[in-house]
């Protein structure tokens, strides 16, 4: 008894003890800091996988389903997380949406120290803790989507001098060209659309329009006789579907037609050379190609009536209304010619046989693709937001046409009329090849 009693009231050695009994509560507080910080870090590795595939699919997003849309992100996903640690993925969710697709993913990553966990919550807890053998993470990415619609007016010189060098069938091919690369570039239907305006001294709208009120048989302001080029009707029923510049004032402004203001109208002429009729913005590339090979060679320049229509085109006020209000609608131009300007409705040959007012008919172009381009206007302030590529065949006014582009870039020039195929390729990879998803 006299030694029981001595050893329960020897002292010596408790601090071991106690340090003993409380080792194990900092080793588990330790473990949960390691353990933390590994969470953390597989936590960041799998975020980065779930945005990096979310991103992924929104480009994949518009012309795939839901279903489509799990098959790919499952192998993407798991391609990503294969060089990392070990860590157990249950499986990630897609959901598509009109505008957006998510992706959402769990995680289960061991932990080191769950054994130290688990005893010491039975010996300081209640003895029902959990095993704390890994925790569970839940991570989750969204990416917005959409498709970019794109409007292209080609304003394409089918006058005379065109013939020359065969200008004129190596437009066609490049026009073919440039029209199967939008074709394919498309992911939805109806998301590029192009209109044609060939021009010479008139464009050629059909005769589908006879009775609008933006057409006049009788224009006002002057309107001087230039032979073929410019031969009035007597009256709408005699109209075989070609247009003329408006008055002085309208001929070289984006500035629509007002209701009961003459002045606005487009004069209704005789169409003397052949011109292929213009085709409002579509999609149906069967008929642009048709359209396209119904051009021809003939008849003299004005580029200013021809820029104008482009505008009319890509513009949904009267006289046509085919263009998207949409906000996601991309606008260009293509605007081309071989020569110089030589006739509008107020020239007339000098005594020496040439032209005049070829000063003024550039004022005239400059102007128009000024108005066109929205230059000098206030980004948040610019409404149709056309991009102009203008392109010089051969011979021309060069500086003229460079400053009618957008930018220094969107100007162009071939040197032979086989180069316009490489320069229409270009254009269109530019337009459609990185401008269709967002």
């Amino acid at each position: 008894m006299t030694r029981f009693r001595t050893f329960a009231e020897d002292t010596r050695g408790a601090v071991t003890q106690i340090v003993t009994l409380m080792l194990l509560p900092l080793v588990a507080i330790s473990g949960i800091g390691v353990d933390y910080a590994r969470t953390w870090q597989a936590r960041a590795q799998i975020q980065g996988a779930a945005d990096s595939t979310v991103l992924m699919l929104s480009r994949e997003a518009p012309k795939r389903d839901a279903a489509a849309l799990k098959a790919l992100a499952d192998s993407y996903f798991k391609a990503l997380l294969s060089h990392r640690d070990p860590i157990a993925v249950s499986g990630i969710t897609v959901t598509k949406t009109e505008t957006s697709v998510s992706v959402g993913a769990k995680a289960v990553v061991p932990t080191l120290f769950g054994p130290a966990y688990a005893l010491a919550a039975r010996l300081f807890g209640d003895g029902s803790a959990p095993a704390f053998e890994s925790w569970t993470i839940d991570v989750g990415a969204t990416a917005a989507y959409g498709t970019r619609k794109i409007e292209l007016a080609m304003v394409l010189d089918n006058t005379g001098s065109m013939r020359q060098s065969n200008k004129i069938g190596e437009l066609k091919k490049a026009t073919h060209a440039l029209l199967d690369i939008l074709k394919s570039s498309a992911i939805q239907p109806d998301q590029v659309r192009v209109a044609l305006v060939p021009y010479t001294t008139r464009i050629n709208l059909g005769t589908a329009h006879r009775e609008a009120e933006w057409l006049t048989p009788n224009p006002t302001g002057t309107f001087e006789k230039n032979s073929a080029n410019y031969a009035k009707v007597a009256n709408r029923n005699a109209w075989d579907g070609c247009v003329a510049d408006r008055d002085a004032g309208y001929n070289a402004t984006i500035a629509g037609y007002t209701p009961g203001k003459d002045a606005t109208k487009y004069p209704m002429i005789k169409c003397a050379d052949g011109l292929a009729r213009a085709m409002p913005l579509s999609a149906d590339w069967a008929g642009l190609h048709k359209r396209v090979d119904e051009m021809r060679a003939e008849g003299w320049t004005n580029i200013t009536l021809g820029a104008q229509w482009g505008y009319e085109l890509l513009s949904r006020a009267e006289p046509f209304a085919e263009a998207s209000g949409a906000g996601n609608v991309e606008r260009f131009m293509i605007l081309l010619t071989d020569g110089n300007n030589t006739v509008d409705r107020w020239t007339r040959k000098g005594q020496e046989g040439a032209w005049t007012n070829e000063q003024r008919m550039n004022a005239d172009t400059k102007a128009m693709c000024d108005a066109i381009t929205e230059r000098g206007v206030a980004e948040a302030a610019r409404v149709l937001k056309i991009t102009l590529y203008t392109v010089l065949v051969i011979d021309g006014n060069e500086g003229l046409l460079k400053a009618c582009a957008s930018s220094p870039e969107k100007f162009m020039k071939v040197n032979q009329a086989t180069e316009l195929e490489a320069v229409f390729r270009k254009i269109a990879n530019e337009i459609g090849g990185i401008r269709l998803t967002m």
